[in-house]
């Protein structure tokens, strides 16, 4: 069975004002779910893409002859049948659900006893995990003999596992398997991004039919109803992208966004910012609940009110756009996958709640008039700046200088689309452990770049330099 359906469409002419909305339809002719984009912008051309989850859904137990519409300004646009095929049942295992205790972490689990669901199940069945890497496609984790064994129900001990999404497959002594089922695992200790107290409204959750597929697959959207103060779901360490962006629906980015290093291998993020709101800075270590910055519409950005939520999601590695992990709110614990549109209220609660407190945010940085950048940090501080590298250049050159020993500092980019280059990432052109230490990129991709340097030891604070032969005059031109 397909894990998912998808729609992509152009909308020309629009004008500010008009309405969308995409509806999928189960074969009695009933909206089973809907994506409403609400008044659109003006604009020449939109695009948009649609998804219907099937694996693991609703869907999955409705096979016939499915419609997905698009619905402009009240009339139908176009329409387009599929088929949901019906699993054929030739008495071999199925299974309809899996039961994992507990939660993972950016490590793995304790070992724990998971249960799985179904029928036609035979004593001496093996149940088997896999999992899905973008960079390698499906890989079997585990090949697992139930600790218990009844027709409906195995029980199966294992080590543990990191949260993720994974698949559960049964295969019987006859050699017959079941269909694929998948499930999560999802990482703790995170509450709502939102004060305590303030209703938001979650508009797209995990698998949300407007955007959340591929790396974005277990994010959540949330916008502001009585507030717009976005705060930290967890403590850590700050990283501010404070692009001065506005929404932009010609290029498919995030805007202005803060991601915070949880110190555990995950990392969280908060995108679609208003510029000049930011009341943090970088290096700077919040609490959870302490105010970050104001909800916008930064970026690209669509739907009711003019878009203005916050997109938060979870990952394993630094950028943005790697590929998200599941994870759940403790303030929300009775969100699942099928719930939808719905308000809600945090209690994610802290002295620092308020973003009108402005604190000093200023970055922690100077440009000198020879178009160079200096800086100061300390140990576990961060400091950043963009740079803009244009189709002329054939190789970005970023050197950093300090005086002191070579490991006292760490030098990172952060390419365009989101390549880390750093001593234990990509490390082309990289001078290794020197001082001054340096970076000679060939042929480097096109547009905004981020330099961070990193305090790694030392006793007190460190002044220093960077070199570059990007132009950072072009960020503000490029609002």
């Amino acid at each position: 069975m397909d894990r998912q359906a998808f729609v992509w469409f152009v909308a020309v002419q629009v004008r500010s004002g008009d309405q969308l909305r995409v509806e999928w339809l189960d074969p009695a002719g009933a909206v089973s779910t809907t994506a409403d984009y609400g008044e659109l912008p003006t604009a020449g051309e939109l695009c948009f893409a649609t998804q219907l989850p099937i694996a693991g859904f609703a869907p999955a137990s409705q096979p016939g002859n499915w419609t997905v519409r698009a619905v402009a300004n009240g009339a139908v646009a176009f329409s387009r049948t599929f088929t949901i095929a019906a699993d054929i049942d030739n008495g071999g295992p199925v299974v309809s659900s899996v039961t994992w205790p507990g939660k993972g972490s950016g490590e793995s689990a304790q070992e724990i006893d998971f249960t799985v669901r179904g029928k036609n199940f035979q004593p001496g069945s093996l149940v088997l995990i896999a999992q899905y890497k973008p960079a390698g496609g499906w890989t079997y984790l585990a090949s697992l003999q139930a600790r218990d064994a009844t027709e409906n129900q195995l029980t199966v001990h294992y080590a543990g596992l990191p949260a993720n999404e994974y698949l559960v497959i049964v295969e019987n002594p006859d050699q017959r398997m079941s269909r694929p089922m998948p499930f999560l695992i999802s990482t703790g200790g995170y509450k709502l991004p939102t004060a305590a107290g303030i209703p938001w409204v979650i508009t797209q959750g995990p698998y949300g039919t407007f955007s959340h597929w591929g790396n974005s697959l277990h994010a959540f959207d949330i916008a502001p109803r009585a507030g717009n103060c976005v705060v930290a779901m967890k403590a850590g360490i700050v990283y501010i992208y404070d692009l001065g962006l506005q929404q932009d629906h010609r290029h498919h980015s995030f805007g202005n966004y803060i991601t915070i290093d949880h110190g555990n291998g995950e990392f969280s993020h908060y995108a679609h910012l208003a510029t000049g709101t930011f009341v943090v800075k970088n290096g700077e270590h919040v609490e959870q609940g302490q105010a970050l910055a104001t909800a916008g519409n930064s970026g690209y950005t669509l739907g009711e009110g003019g878009g203005y939520h916050v997109h938060v999601s979870v990952t394993r590695e630094l950028p943005i756009s790697s590929s998200s992990v599941p994870f759940q709110f403790e303030d929300l614990p009775d969100w699942t996958r099928a719930s939808g549109y719905r308000t809600v209220v945090s209690s994610n609660a802290s002295p620092l709640c308020n973003c009108g407190s402005r604190r000093d945010v200023a970055r922690g940085a100077s440009t000198s008039p020879d178009g160079q950048f200096s800086g100061t940090v300390s140990v576990a501080q961060w400091w950043s700046e963009v740079i803009a590298v244009s189709g002329r250049s054939k190789i970005l050159e970023v050197s950093l200088s300090w005086a002191g020993a070579p490991g006292d500092l760490d030098l990172h980019l952060m390419s365009p689309s989101g390549r880390h280059y750093a001593a234990y990432a990509d490390t082309t052109g990289y001078s290794g452990e020197t001082n001054p230490k340096s970076f000679r990129v060939p042929n480097p991709e096109v547009g905004l770049w981020r330099i961070s340097v990193e305090g790694m030891r030392g006793s007190g604070p460190i002044n220093f330099g960077v070199e570059t032969s990007g132009a950072k005059g072009q960020l503000r031109a490029s609002r």
